[in-house]
């Protein structure tokens, strides 16, 4: 049976790499008893997959991988239980949010993510910037002042209007090559204290917040924010359709 699990990454969590973040939940998964499915050969291993790796430093509100779960075990197993199993075994920052079953021929989560959402909070660096009441939350993350809010704005709408966003990224190789991330941008706004975007993600296009926030902090109603330290958190992943990838799945 497949299976879909949407789980949360928070906290000191973010710096826990992709590989490290595989090799953890294939331990929790035999720690929960989970009736997981393995593959065949002298060197079987749990049949996985996860949707898309987050960067370093980034958090996830809505990370998803897929997971086999033998025909013996679906029998028996109930997706509030199997989140249940897991939960107990997940160290703190990771939670799991929900454990779908999938339909036979279902594509795996990881071929068919196409864009995300992404927020990006800015953070107090100076005892002054303390202002009773302009906390988003507890974490010292705090609300834009008006004068920050209005540049901010005015930073989007100007990149917005370009028909191109010519960057200079660095391959695999080292070498280095222009790429135009003005198609890759599905949305972007400034609201409710942060700055939301939707972007490209995916094996086709794949577009990393920290690239786009320095087309952005290169303008220069924008550049003062490039030095604020700041949390940015991916809150969505979707489908070529808008589809989000928790939506093809079913509680069992």
């Amino acid at each position: 049976m497949k299976t879909r699990i949407k789980f949360s990454k928070e906290g000191n969590l973010r710096f826990v790499g992709h590989l490290d973040m595989m090799r953890y939940f294939q331990k929790a998964n035999r720690r929960a008893e989970l009736p997981v499915a393995y593959s065949e050969g002298f060197h079987p291993h749990q049949i996985m997959s996860f949707a898309a790796p987050l960067g370093m430093g980034l958090e996830g509100k809505a990370e998803y991988f897929d997971l086999r779960i033998t025909e013996e075990g679906a029998a028996t197993l109930h997706s509030e239980e199997a989140a249940e199993r897991l939960n107990r075994e997940m160290a703190e920052g990771i939670r799991i949010l929900s454990f779908l079953r999938l339909p036979d021929d279902s594509p795996n989560c990881m071929s068919i993510v196409h864009a995300a959402d992404y927020e990006i909070l800015f953070r107090a660096v100076a005892p002054e910037d303390k202002i009773a009441g302009q906390f988003v939350d507890g974490s010292g993350y705090r609300s834009l002042t008006g004068d920050e809010e209005r540049a901010l704005r005015a930073a989007v709408e100007e990149l917005l209007q370009r028909e191109e966003i010519p960057v200079q990224k660095t391959g695999k190789k080292g070498n280095l090559r222009e790429l135009d991330l003005r198609p890759m941008i599905h949305a972007l706004r400034c609201e409710d204290n942060r700055l939301r975007c939707t972007v490209a993600q995916g094996s086709e296009a794949n577009l990393k917040p920290e690239l786009l926030l320095s087309a952005l902090f290169s303008l220069d109603t924008a550049r003062p924010f490039a030095a604020m330290p700041r949390r940015v958190v991916r809150t969505e992943l979707y489908d070529s359709a808008g589809k989000t990838l928790e939506s093809y799945g079913t509680i069992f």
